[in-house]
């Protein structure tokens, strides 16, 4: 599905197990469900060519280009065999999932390239929590404490989206641009997977939409 970044977030959530790539037509800086639009520099976003949207979902800004990343929502309706009504643990099965497609498309060491699933709580300063890839919270997927998954959750009564996100690589410089704040350190941690996205991409989707049968 493309489109731009307002359009795709606004998307209604369907009560069916779904597995969708989005992909958008022009750069966006896209903010968490509770952030203010104040976080963002609105006259460099413009001269830059770049919407600013917030979407329904929880977490921090995210600064998406066409081409360099790769989203997949995926949708779990109640009821569905990967259904948690815990908040927290919910993505932990879908974290599992992308440690299967990184091992497998990207390596990165003798056993299992050292992917794993943070299944603790959000860990995160109040300034790292401003920005999505500054932080990492339950589900999301790390190699070397390093994050490379970024996954939020908006919830119906009927159904769970999963938003998942992984970049080639991530611009800091462009974050320090866009943003009025300070961004945090933290962010030259985050990790991306480099030309192997468009194989991430597709072993992702075929993964995933085994999993939700």
């Amino acid at each position: 599905m493309r489109g731009s970044a307002g359009e795709l977030h606004a998307r209604p959530i369907v009560a069916a197990a779904v597995v969708e790539q989005l992909e958008i037509t022009r750069p966006a800086v896209v903010i968490g469900s509770t952030q203010s639009f104040d976080v963002v520099n609105a006259p460099v976003a413009r001269e830059l060519g770049f919407d600013v949207v917030r979407r329904r979902s929880g977490g921090g800004v995210v600064v998406l280009r066409p081409r360099d990343h790769v989203w997949i929502d995926v949708t779990v309706p109640r009821g569905h065999r990967e259904w948690c009504d815990d908040v927290e643990r919910a993505s932990w099965w879908l974290g599992d999932a992308w440690c299967k497609v990184l091992r497998d498309v990207v390596g990165g060491g003798p056993v299992d390239g050292g992917w794993r699933v943070w299944r603790d709580k959000l860990v995160a300063t109040a300034p790292e929590r401003r920005v999505c890839f500054a932080s990492v919270g339950p589900g999301e997927v790390v190699q070397a404490n390093r994050k490379v998954v970024g996954i939020s959750q908006r919830r119906t009564k009927d159904a769970a989206r999963f938003q998942c996100t992984v970049f080639g690589t991530i611009d800091v410089s462009l974050y320090e641009s866009l943003l009025r704040d300070v961004v945090p350190k933290r962010l030259n941690d985050a990790a991306g997977v480099g030309d192997a996205l468009d194989a991430v991409a597709s072993a992702a989707l075929a993964h995933f939409a085994e999993l939700l049968g």
